[in-house]
């Protein structure tokens, strides 16, 4: 389950077919019912809710490995630690990138494949808008 706890961002790679996909996997629904959750992502990996001003989602079918992260919000600063933390995650077939700043998910589920693409919980790591 994803809680909100700022100071802790979390992250997937993935592999999608499109831009398009990407950002409907993450969409929220606001018709949905009070009761259900709003987004496809939230479905897979049991996460109910989170802030979209501490979403970022990044297509590159150009790129691959750590390079994906580039542009992304405080990775100058944050990407030696990650690399070293999760080095054995980054796989050359990813193509994106999905960030939830303030949310500590808890990786209860690790990986989906579905009709949006493969998505694959990478971890959850300490971050500061300090940086």
């Amino acid at each position: 389950m994803g809680i909100h706890y700022e100071g802790y961002a979390s992250f997937w790679l993935c592999k999608v077919n499109s831009k398009k996909d990407l950002e409907e996997y993450v969409e929220i629904d606001y018709e949905k019912d009070e009761e259900e959750i709003p987004f496809p992502l939230g479905c897979d990996f049991n996460i109910s809710w989170y802030d979209e001003d501490s979403l970022e989602i990044s297509y590159h079918p150009d790129l691959n490995g750590w390079d994906l992260l580039k542009g992304h919000s405080f990775m100058e600063d944050l990407l030696p630690d990650l690399i070293e933390k999760f080095q054995g995650e980054m796989e050359d077939k990813f193509n994106s990138v999905i960030i939830f700043y303030d949310l500590s998910y808890d990786g209860g589920i690790k990986e989906i494949e579905n009709e949006y693409g493969y998505f694959k919980y990478i971890g959850t790591f300490k971050w500061s808008r300090q940086y």
